[in-house]
């Protein structure tokens, strides 16, 4: 029988066996990495996303798909992880736009629903890249757009869907040179393939699992979305509630759209969340008076605070907002931010011994995870909520947690300032550049610069046969790589860190740090470095125990 109305629950469960399966076979997805180090987590990332779009589900207990969709978008968003997860909670926002009001759909309002799911996802990122999970996104919904144009139903559609995602993952082989060089495809495109078939097998009540077309053996890295600062270019943030019934986020959006931007409308038929950089505050309050009532109003004359900032937004590697979004009265607010100190740290670590530096350093809170483990959307925005200041930085020492930063600030109820540190030595330089004292403009400069002259090394192994770079590598083989590439391949993690260190090191480098990790004992560490103080003799060397997994040494080069 065909099947010609897909209804909320049967969405549901379409999710929950995509999650399913994509948790089955997350660690498939996690050593999908142009690198064979051990600490891919796009699988991870992509799995605990989903996981946590289906609990939001469970928990809202709604029927009809527009509510099924809307708590999935939800769910996904508050706990993405890494930046694949942060794009797949973007394609479930734009599914909601897609199905709001409907109580089920047909296979046209789906194929909608799907398109503006991609077109969502590919707004969510400054430089979209083809050959990505953005490419098998849209190629998905492109084939699930013809195939409802014939006599196909719901299920075939969504069939269509699966073929032409296989496909285009088979095709970002040869659309990204890093990919074609490994011979691989993108994992996060992979990730998307189990889901999108989980959600098949599940509309087909189908017990097994629908098998993709193409080689098992071709996978490959997640895609790495370069985080770039927002620039602000109105003067007034505004913010305020918006109450009523049969309230509409997306229209209230549209009107508020070109009054300005860092534009955030979030909420429900009852209570819309707004915040807008603009240049007419009063035109922002009246858009918002013809839909509800307003309270909770703010409104932030920046010019002023940020006379000298405007200057520092050249440089890319300092990226910011200043969105103000009070959870309480204004006046309850101001009262709580006076017995707070001006700003508080809030950053990423994983290992005890690399903890305690950035604690004595002056990290308010750090949060366990990095290369392993990114923490979601909502871990990042709880750290923000719980500091005692009124502002916060946010030090994310790992690329992959920028698009969940970047998210969580948006909900933040305090100015938050994000500096994207690629590594816990980055973040370090950073601390240690930081002086409360001084103004925020002047401290996020101090910060910018000193990451910038942080040379980073790290020490792992290698978990497959691969090629990279003229690398011919081999399973167990140790890798020192260089600001994230890979710059020498051995199999001694000691010849490995001399060698690296003789490629990072020039005649103007002064410090030496060196973390060790990964099981490696202080005495054998001890003695094996201590021929590193003849070898470069005009650095000072400090070895310390950081204590982190899956890295033998982290090591800071300034």
């Amino acid at each position: 029988m065909d099947l010609d109305r897909l209804t909320g629950e049967m969405f549901y469960h379409m999710m929950e066996n995509a999650t399913n399966l994509l948790k089955e076979n997350k660690s498939v997805v996690d050593a999908l990495n142009v690198f064979p180090v051990p600490d891919g987590d796009t699988g991870t990332n992509m799995s605990l996303t989903m996981l946590a779009a289906v609990a939001e589900t469970e928990k809202s207990g709604k029927s009809g798909i527009s509510d099924v969709a809307e708590a999935l978008a939800l769910g996904s968003l508050m706990g993405a992880r890494g930046n694949s997860g942060v794009i797949l909670s973007q394609l479930f926002r734009g599914l909601a736009k897609g199905l709001t009001g409907q109580e089920s759909a047909d296979k046209h309002v789906l194929v909608n629903a799907l398109s503006e799911g991609v077109r969502t996802a590919y707004k969510a990122v400054m430089k979209p890249v083809e050959g990505t999970i953005l490419t098998v996104m849209r190629e998905a919904s492109e084939g699930a757009a013809s195939a409802s144009l014939g006599q196909a139903d719901i299920a075939r559609v969504w069939k269509a869907a699966c073929k032409s995602a296989e496909s285009a993952l088979a095709r970002t082989t040869d659309m990204l040179p890093v990919l074609k060089q490994a011979k691989v495809v993108d994992a996060g495109g992979k990730g998307l393939v189990y889901i999108l078939n989980g959600a098949l097998a599940a509309l087909m009540n189908r017990g097994e699992q629908f098998e993709p077309t193409y080689e098992e053996a071709k996978v490959g890295p997640g895609f790495e979305v370069t985080d770039e600062m927002a620039d602000i270019r109105f003067p007034y943030d505004t913010q305020l509630l918006v109450s009523g019934s049969g309230l509409d986020a997306d229209r209230l959006r549209l009107d508020l759209d070109l009054l300005g931007d860092s534009l955030l409308v979030v909420g429900s038929a009852q209570v819309i969340r707004v915040h807008v950089h603009t240049g007419e505050p009063d035109k922002v309050l009246s858009a918002c008076l013809a839909r509800g009532s307003i309270s909770r109003v703010t409104i932030d004359d920046m010019r002023e605070q940020h006379r000298e900032f405007k200057q520092a937004t050249a440089d890319p590697t300092v990226e910011l907002d200043t969105a103000t979004l009070a959870e309480g009265s204004p006046a309850d607010f101001e009262a709580a931010q006076e017995e707070a100190k001006p700003v508080g740290v809030v950053t990423v670590a994983s290992g005890q011994g690399l903890i305690d530096v950035l604690t004595s350093l002056g990290a308010d809170v750090i949060i366990d995870g990095g290369q392993t483990m990114n923490p979601s959307t909502e871990d990042v925005l709880k750290a923000v909520t719980g500091l005692k200041a009124r502002r916060a930085i946010f030090l994310p020492n790992n690329s992959n947690i920028f698009l969940a930063a970047k998210q969580a600030k948006r909900f933040s109820d305090k100015k938050m300032y994000v500096v994207p540190s690629r590594s816990t030595p980055q973040g370090i330089a950073a601390l240690l550049a930081l002086r409360p004292e001084q103004n925020m403009e002047t401290n996020l400069k101090r910060m910018a610069k000193a990451i910038k002259q942080v040379k980073t090394g790290e020490i792992t192994y290698a978990v497959r046969k691969s090629q990279y770079n003229g690398f011919a590598i081999s399973d167990g083989d140790i890798l020192g790589m260089w600001d994230g590439d890979i710059a020498v391949v051995s199999r001694d993690p000691f010849d490995v860190l001399e060698k690296l260190l003789e490629k990072m090191v020039g005649p103007s480098d002064e410090v030496i740090t060196i973390f060790f990790g990964c099981g490696l004992s202080e005495d054998e560490v001890l003695a094996r470095t201590a021929p590193l103080s003849d070898r470069f003799g005009q650095c000072e060397i400090e070895v310390r125990e950081g204590g982190q997994p899956l890295y033998y040494f982290i090591v800071s080069v300034e």
